[in-house]
């Protein structure tokens, strides 16, 4: 049975209601990217994926796609308990994007000279997977500046979305 078949499978659920809280395991012979866009349809409050290890990569295509945590599989038992009571309290929890606010990722010398100091600050906040909202606040610039900022960085990179400009980072 495929994923997709297995999703199907959660998104009717015997009483009609959503779960409050999946745990999803990503299987180590499948292409990440095209399990998460799988993973779009299913009806949850929460989704918490379950890696091998931090992997900030992961992480980050976990959030673009609406889940709220990554526990690594090496997690002792009580975090991991207070890790899903958080995520069912509406929060998140992603320990690997601490490790890329310790170690920025250098821009490549052709992108920090196409954009502007300010737009190079989101483009690091969009790799943390930080939301317009998020950006705003952090930079103290308003969600229709940090609109325009993305658009001007889409067309920089050559972009179509957020997950592939952030790309460019790495």
């Amino acid at each position: 049975m495929d994923a997709v078949e297995t999703f199907a499978q959660l998104d009717d659920p015997a009483d009609g209601a959503p779960a409050d809280l999946l745990l999803l395991d990503l299987p180590a012979s499948v292409d990440p990217e095209a399990w998460f866009a799988s993973t779009v349809q299913i009806d949850a409050g929460a989704k918490v994926l379950i890696a091998p290890e931090r992997n900030l990569a992961l992480a980050r295509l976990a959030h673009a796609h609406g889940f709220r945590a990554l526990i690594p599989k090496t997690t002792e038992a009580p975090l991991i308990v207070a890790v899903l009571m958080v995520v069912l309290a509406g929060g998140e929890y992603f320990p690997c994007f601490e490790d890329a606010n310790a170690t920025p990722t250098p821009l490549p010398r052709k992108l920090a000279n196409s954009l502007t100091d300010r737009q190079v600050a989101v483009l690091c906040e969009l790799s943390l997977g930080r939301t317009n909202k998020e950006i705003a606040v952090t930079l103290g610039i308003s969600v229709a500046t940090v609109k325009l900022d993305i658009q001007a960085i889409l067309n920089a990179t050559g972009a179509r979305n957020r997950t592939e400009a952030t790309s460019h980072l790495r």
